[in-house]
């Protein structure tokens, strides 16, 4: 991983929305930009993230989804084919080369010219569902561990289409972001509750107590 470097695909970003029947406000809706953006400990300049409890904030500033899962996700549900396209699901940022079983939590990447570790797997929330109108996206993200990934920024800088990822260093003993899921899973199984995680390095406290 230590030489991986890969062009960013996409950028995409949030404006205000609402979603359901409730009309809930969102950020779930973005668009693909070729602007240049900051990238600040929140995330990327221009990008809304209205419900800090699942998404921003300092450790799930930005959100990274492989764009080759949109093809599983196509796959399982082919009546949906034509929705599941690279922006959809949320992320600010898509890639092809970089799969949630090769990246691991820890993994430290200069994105553009900022540099950045990855915290967390992205956990679906309803408005997934909401957003394709089917209610089963979510579990099915979940337990086929193609969730994607977020990053905390260690170091501020600038991103544009077309900049590289590059894999910088890798904690010892880490886990792959996949794996994340098998143990969350399992526990979930078990009802075993809101007993800490096994310490896995770099993994953020919010979800070491999932």
């Amino acid at each position: 991983m230590n030489s991986l470097s890969l062009p960013v695909e996409g950028i995409y970003i949030g404006q205000l929305s609402t979603i359901g029947p409730a009309e809930t406000a969102t950020g779930i809706f973005k668009t693909l930009s070729e602007a240049p953006h900051e990238i600040s400990e929140l995330g990327l300049s221009g990008d809304i993230q209205v419900d800090k409890r699942v998404h921003g904030g300092p450790e799930k500033a930005i959100y990274h989804y492989p764009a080759e899962h949109y093809a599983l996700l196509q796959e399982a549900l082919p009546h949906l084919c034509d929705s599941f396209v690279a922006g959809s699901i949320g992320e600010n940022i898509s890639t092809h080369g970089l799969l949630d079983t090769e990246v691991h939590i820890g993994d430290t990447f200069r994105l553009g010219s900022a540099i950045v570790q990855v915290s967390q797997p992205r956990r679906p929330c309803w408005k997934v569902n909401q957003k394709y109108g089917n209610a089963h996206i979510a579990s099915l993200i979940m337990s086929q561990a193609i969730s994607g990934w977020y990053y905390r920024i260690l170091e501020p800088g600038q991103l544009t289409i077309g900049d590289s990822i590059e894999c910088l260093d890798r904690l010892d003993n880490s886990v792959a972001v996949a794996d994340i899921w098998e143990i969350f899973m399992d526990r979930l199984e078990r009802k075993m509750g809101r007993e800490p995680l096994p310490t896995i390095p770099g993994l953020s406290d919010e979800w070491r107590f999932e």
